[in-house]
């Protein structure tokens, strides 16, 4: 048995539980000092079309110094858990789905309102395909401006089958319990790993839907919060690249060396054009142009504007150097680490 099997048992067992009472789908709302959006993300729920559901609202709180807990008892919601210490989004969902009694289980952050067809729409989905453990829909960004408008467009993926999910989606409680849940093991990468354990040890698929699920909001204030929340993805990338290595699927191995090739490729642009002699320059800047015009042209097809293609292909390239740098930062930091337990 290898030690990703070992964990896959011991997390089912710890996680395991039996729907009761005849729970449709229950709705497992998480947060952590999201005061200033929990009430509009609870209420999205009550306010969704639930007819003919029978459902229950959980709000679980990861540690927050805020008034989030007293919002959620203003709110009434079916069940509050958590409080009591600091916990990350893994755990907070598991201990929700540990609570639950639904036949499907709805996860949505505190900062996202539920849109209101999702429910019933996506719960048929999954019952006219057996094969699909999770679906997720699309996240639209609350805040319109220019940026938040390109960074939307990193949720949308193909229709159909896919390979991950992120963590607010609808899935199916059985293959959910048997794929162990969510690891709370790894630092981000839960999502990733989960859908990994669902296509490779279950046999059943991820699914994206088109269809809007929720509206969201990222929150970025500056440049800080998206260097620090791109540095953040690239630590998670390397780290599930590490936990699929050697299997039949390396999950996101490829990834994580075109982010270090694609970054190491910028900033030796960036020395040439500020270095080389005119020829040099010249060069680089068609070579620039011709890979910009393709990523737009490719952007474009998925019904944008110029403006908004143009953006999202600086975002694209411009992305890979914070995300080559968590990885880094993720290689130095696990070095030290078996450094210091040796």
């Amino acid at each position: 048995m290898t030690a990703e099997q070992d964990n896959l048992e011991r997390e089912t067992s710890e996680t395991e539980t039996v729907a009761s009472d005849g729970i449709d789908v229950s709705f497992v709302v998480i947060g952590f000092n999201e005061a200033r959006h929990l009430r509009a993300s609870l209420e999205s729920v009550r306010k969704a079309d639930l007819e003919g559901l029978r459902y229950e609202l959980i709000y679980v709180d990861g540690g927050s110094s805020d008034d989030s807990m007293a919002i959620a008892h203003e709110c009434g919601v079916d069940l509050i858990l958590g409080g009591e210490r600091r916990r990350r989004a893994a755990e907070n969902r598991n201990l929700g789905a540990s609570r639950s009694r639904g036949t499907y289980i709805q996860f949505l952050d505190g900062d996202m309102q539920l849109e209101p067809t999702w429910p019933k729409r996506a719960k048929a989905y999954l019952e006219e395909r057996p094969v699909v453990a999770v679906v997720c829909g699309r996240l639209l960004e609350v805040n319109r401006g220019y940026l938040f408008q390109v960074i939307q467009l990193d949720w949308v993926q193909r229709e159909g089958a896919v390979e991950t999910c992120g963590g607010a989606a609808l899935f199916r409680r059985e293959p959910f319990q048997k794929a162990g849940a969510f690891p709370e093991d790894v630092a981000y990468g839960e999502e990733p790993l989960l859908c990994w354990r669902i296509r490779n040890q279950l046999k059943m698929e991820v699914h994206f839907w088109i269809e809007p699920m929720a509206l969201h909001d990222i929150g970025f204030s500056g440049f800080r919060d998206y260097w620090k929340q791109y540095r953040r993805n690239g630590a998670t990338y390397i780290e599930i690249a590490a936990r699929c290595a050697g299997t039949e699927d390396p999950y996101w191995t490829r990834d994580t060396v075109t982010n270090f090739a694609w970054a190491s490729g910028i900033l030796a642009v960036i020395a040439f054009l500020l270095a080389g002699d005119a020829t040099v320059r010249i060069g680089i800047a068609l070579l620039i142009l011709l890979i910009g015009l393709r990523k737009i042209t490719q952007t474009r097809r998925r019904g944008v504007s110029w403006s908004i293609a143009l953006g999202y292909t600086a975002h694209v390239y411009g992305s890979k150097i914070p995300l080559a740098w968590g990885q880094l930062r993720w290689l130095v930091e696990r070095a030290l680490h078996a450094g210091k337990t040796r």
